[in-house]
């Protein structure tokens, strides 16, 4: 729903009233479907505001998770810097060593359709965490998922869109 995400942007991220309509958006989808995947990290928050019987996952949550079971410093790349605050406060958590990193221009790139720019500034960044010392990276965004099979199986970046077909996987 781009629309959703270019009023949090902004807005200058998530209001009360957008997440209200998020919310209620979601609760008419429920009673159809299995799960609702929220693979929008400016707006996946939302998420928080119902039960896990309710099965409203987000993908950058799993992204998170997936990386804090990785031993060794990790990388988190964000294409928008209006996912910072929320990728931060969701990766970074005590203990962890996780790193949240904005790949900047990219998000510009994406916005005026340049997405061979987008891909090639986010594999760049990819490459040079691996290159850093990163034992995992993850791509924060779903947007950013192609830009994972420019690398060997042993070194693919984590994607969402990835967990979440496992995740979905699963339910059934």
């Amino acid at each position: 729903m781009p629309a959703l995400l270019a009023e949090a942007e902004r807005s200058g991220g998530m209001t009360t009233a957008l997440r209200r309509r998020i919310a209620q958006t979601i609760e008419t989808l429920l009673p159809q479907f299995d799960a609702v995947l929220i693979t929008c990290s400016t707006l996946g928050p939302v998420a928080g505001d119902f039960s896990a019987q309710d099965r409203v996952m987000r993908t950058d949550e799993m992204l998170a998770e997936a990386l804090q079971r990785q031993a060794g410093r990790t990388v988190a790349l964000c294409a928008a810097e209006s996912t910072l605050a929320v990728t931060r406060a969701l990766f970074c958590q005590p203990g962890s060593q996780v790193e949240v990193a904005l790949v900047e221009g990219a998000w510009t790139a994406f916005k005026a359709g340049e997405t061979t720019r987008y891909f090639a500034l986010i594999a760049a960044a990819a490459e040079q965490a691996y290159q850093q010392g990163a034992v995992a990276v993850a791509l924060a965004q779903s947007s950013m998922t192609p830009v994972a099979q420019q690398f060997p199986v042993t070194q693919r970046p984590l994607t969402g869109p990835y967990l979440a077909l496992q995740a979905c996987y699963e339910l059934r």
